[in-house]
């Protein structure tokens, strides 16, 4: 994994702002990167390193001196601020560091013995561990890498506590919220935090808790780095699902529409087309907002650019779900490809029939795969892509594996599945006609859903014009299932053709006329 310590610069530079009478210094973070400003001299001369590091110190009690160094720190991790606003934060880091813009006698006297006990109990040379620290920071082996991290949170965790403790009557701890837990830098700074408390429990078990509240987000990655849950190592896994439909109309209730557009019809395209994923909610909202035409091809929003990664909305969606699930820019292809198949087993047949390498992490994560599916949301932004392809695995390619491989297992509902995504339509339909005297009625209407669950994106919407129920039943459910469709009559005339098919093959059946009526309801919604 990656150092955290441009994640900890960041945090140091977001914890500095002054809030109330709240006011954080970090002197044990600062002195830490003026020792690994480079490595000191003297491999073989223990003296004459100590030395040098005590000079370097001495040189860096000069205000000028702290500015560039800090000013470097924050430029890495902040670039986008600008120069004026990187130099204020810059200054008031120091100054707080040196209680007064103009103080000239600071030193580091308050902050170099924690280097010789480190919150651990330990009794080292506080110069000897400085200069230890100089030359592992230069050093990109992952056990060296791990041990500098270590050092630079406990610093982190010490100065924060030790500026709050001055804070009387203090109501709240330090809150950092870290999105994308699951990215590499993030996970090192998650799991140092981790490991440091767990080893002040063990070695320094009087030393009062650290007042700092961290919040992320994972889809799965860190979590697996962590330990379980017990009452020595307090953290709580709080499983976020997607919004749920009344949260979407909420979400639509609180914005103006024009008067002939309903909050209802919009917060129902909207859900239609996202399942409550937080992200592409709110981004088609914003999209009807500016042009509420877009409410009758909504899915076009997905082909528009966002502005922080100028890619499409549906590939900058598919980019973050594929975010921590590995290294490389191929995991979001690689997921894309695997859309195709109904759940993980399937998904792994399909990796192994078109030879593909997916990553250990994009095949297990438990958020990727709740229930062993994709989520609806995310497996149709991957089918998106497939069906975009013009080379390499494209849609008709991945479908025929799947077909042939559920041919190949007497897989009946894979096999028509993948034929009815290859455009066999009517073929399908004459199968599944032929079905429907031999299973029972609640059985074949959930065969009916399973087949057409994936919707046709390599192909325009399906019309119904074809005169047997079965067949027109088929086509009407195949684009009912298709996310794209958001055109009022489109959905209304499906609905009713659907409902009206129902009817029409129901006999006795009590599963068909109530499947029908929910048709005949949807399309009410739409008068």
């Amino acid at each position: 994994m990656d150092s955290l310590r441009p994640l900890l610069v960041a945090v140091m530079q977001g914890l500095s702002e002054k809030v109330g009478s709240y006011e954080v210094k970090f002197p044990r973070v600062i002195l830490a990167h003026v020792a690994m400003e480079s490595p000191v001299d003297g491999d073989f001369d223990v003296k004459r390193a100590k030395d040098e590091m005590k000079a370097r110190l001495v040189a860096y009690r000069d205000r000028d001196a702290l500015i560039g160094l800090v000013g470097n720190l924050v430029q890495t991790v902040a670039p986008p601020l600008g120069d004026a606003l990187v130099d204020g934060v810059v200054q008031r880091i120091v100054d707080r560091l040196r209680r007064a813009s103009r103080l000239a006698r600071f030193s580091w006297d308050d902050a170099l013995p924690w280097f010789r006990h480190q919150d651990n109990g330990y009794d080292f040379d506080e110069f000897t561990a400085l200069v230890r620290l100089s030359k592992q920071a230069a050093k990109n082996t992952s056990d060296v890498r791990a041990d500098v991290d270590d050092l630079l949170m406990g610093a982190m965790l010490a100065d924060l506590r030790e500026s709050l403790d001055r804070v009387a009557n203090r109501p709240w701890n330090a809150v950092v919220l870290l999105d994308e837990g699951d990215t590499a830098a993030a996970r090192s700074f998650v799991t140092a935090l981790v490991d440091r408390r767990r080893r002040r429990d063990v070695r320094a078990p009087r030393l009062p808790p650290d007042p700092l509240v961290l919040v992320t987000t994972s889809a799965g990655a860190l979590s697996q780095d962590l330990p379980d849950v017990d009452a020595g190592h307090p953290w709580l896994r709080e499983v976020l699902g997607d919004l749920a439909e009344a949260d979407v109309h909420d979400l639509a209730r609180a914005r103006l529409w024009p008067p002939d557009l309903g909050t209802r019809r919009v917060a129902d395209v909207t859900y239609r087309l996202t399942s409550g994923h937080a992200e592409a909610t709110i981004a088609v909202l914003n999209a009807l907002e500016d042009d509420p035409t877009l409410i009758a091809r909504v899915d076009e929003v997905f082909d528009r650019p966002v502005t922080s990664s100028r890619q499409p909305l549906g590939a900058h969606l598919l980019d973050k779900v594929a975010t921590g699930l590995g290294p490389g820019d191929h995991v979001a292809d690689t997921l894309a490809t695997l859309s195709a198949a109904r759940n993980r087993g399937e998904a792994t047949r399909l990796a192994k029939l078109l030879r593909l390498d997916p990553t250990l992490e994009l095949m297990t994560s438990p958020s990727l795969w709740p229930d062993q599916a994709l989520p609806r949301f995310v497996r149709y932004l991957g089918l998106r892509r497939l069906a975009a392809r013009t080379e390499g695995h494209r849609w008709t390619d991945v479908f025929t594996a799947l077909r042939d491989e559920a041919v190949r297992r007497g897989d009946v509902v894979g096999g028509l599945h993948h034929r009815l995504a290859l455009g066999e339509t009517a073929a399908v339909a004459a199968e599944l006609a032929g079905l429907l005297p031999e299973l029972g009625d609640t059985e074949w209407l959930h065969l009916l859903d399973s087949i057409t669950a994936t919707p046709a994106l390599a192909r325009p919407l399906g019309t119904s014009k074809v005169d047997d129920p079965v067949h027109r039943l088929l086509v009407t459910g195949h684009a009912l299932a298709d996310p794209r469709l958001s055109d009022r009559a489109g959905l209304r005339n499906r609905y009713v053709i659907a409902g009206n098919d129902l009817r029409s093959l129901a006999g006795s059946s009590e599963a068909f006329v109530l499947r029908a009526q929910h048709y005949h309801k949807l399309a009410g919604r739409l008068d």
